[in-house]
């Protein structure tokens, strides 16, 4: 069982890193730490060259930013992650190495079969404070698994199928920016390279079975999270919408379900909110919930829910995951 930690005026007291401070998720990462008053007794804001020596504000003091280097970590320190994985390839060996917690949020380590993927409101139990590495799940995958966990109460899940419209700030600030330019009226010379009033049907570029990098992370992350093994049948699109992802979700039981039961379900799962009517991603923006709505039976079939999802990329999706993962790490007793 999951239990929101918020780990503030006790004894446990860590040092704690970002690594990536100044790109977007890492910006986030610094936020939530300040807003849930993460137990941090020093600060390092750790990002490449380009950025050394920028300033950034944390708990209203000014840090520097640093390289990473062996001779910054200490041991015990937890190092929040939010670099690309061939970037986290190098840095995550020598961090575990030198005897930090490493929670990273790229894509390197999270089908590693000895790396917990971890979202804390579905397998947060698994965290013993013996790790030295947890990875964070991708945004999409993180919002899925936290509406569907609960949902197995109903009965077994035999399939599920979900389609993503993720908004641009998932592919990082140049995106966001380019974003911008386009809304300004500067457009590229192709114009289906344009995500300004445009969808893009592919995150990423396709496997040898034709889906996409972002499709195949909803497929195999989602089962490694929640213990499965039921075909997770994912579509994922680019749509030019700053922050908040959305998806549009069946799941098919092997039993008939009543919409109102799974209603009463969600309702009281962790960080969850129900709507009736419909959400945007609009409604999310800058909050930590996980908005599920439109919860129906398929008039066809009993045994079939829909229902839509949208939560804030970079903070449920990213940043808030990574630091929920952490208080679950302190609670476990090894910091």
């Amino acid at each position: 069982m999951y239990v929101s930690v918020i780990v503030n005026g006790g004894d446990t007291m860590v040092t704690c890193g970002v690594v990536g401070a100044t790109g977007l998720v890492g910006e986030t990462m610094i936020k939530v730490l300040q807003d849930r008053s993460f137990p941090s007794v020093s600060f390092h804001p750790f990002a490449s060259d380009r950025s050394e020596g920028k300033i950034v504000r944390y708990r209203n003091i000014e840090y520097p930013v640093e390289l990473l280097r062996p001779e910054a970590i200490n041991k015990g320190m937890i190092l929040f992650g939010a670099t690309s994985a061939n970037i986290a390839k190098n840095w995550v060996p020598m961090s575990i190495a030198a005897g930090a917690l490493v929670i990273d949020n790229s894509s390197a380590y999270r089908m590693d079969p000895d790396v917990l993927l971890a979202v804390p409101e579905v397998n947060g139990y698994l965290i013993t404070g013996k790790e030295n590495i947890i990875a964070n799940p991708n945004c999409s995958t993180i919002q899925l698994a936290v509406a569907l966990s609960p949902l197995r109460q109903l009965g077994n899940i035999e399939w599920v199928s979900v389609s993503t419209y993720q908004a641009v700030s998932g592919a990082g600030t140049p995106a966001l920016e380019e974003l911008k330019r386009q809304q300004n009226g500067t457009l590229p010379a192709n114009a289906a390279d344009s995500i300004h009033e445009n969808i893009i049907t592919s995150i990423g570029p396709p496997d040898e079975s034709g889906c996409c990098c972002e499709e195949v992370k909803l497929m195999n992350e989602t089962c490694k999270i929640m213990g499965t093994d039921f075909p997770v049948f994912a579509a994922t699109a680019r749509v030019p919408v700053r922050t908040g992802h959305t998806e549009a979700v069946v799941v098919k039981f092997d039993n008939i379900v009543q919409s109102n039961e799974a209603v009463k379900i969600l309702l009281e799962s962790p960080g969850v909110a129900v709507s009736e009517y419909g959400s945007s991603p609009l409604d999310v923006e800058n909050t930590d919930i996980v908005i599920v709505d439109r919860i129906r039976n398929n008039p066809r079939d009993p045994s079939v829910l829909q229902f839509w999802v949208v939560a804030d990329n970079l903070r449920k999706g990213a940043a808030l995951n990574a630091v929920q993962i952490a208080e679950q790490y302190i609670a476990a007793g090894s910091v």
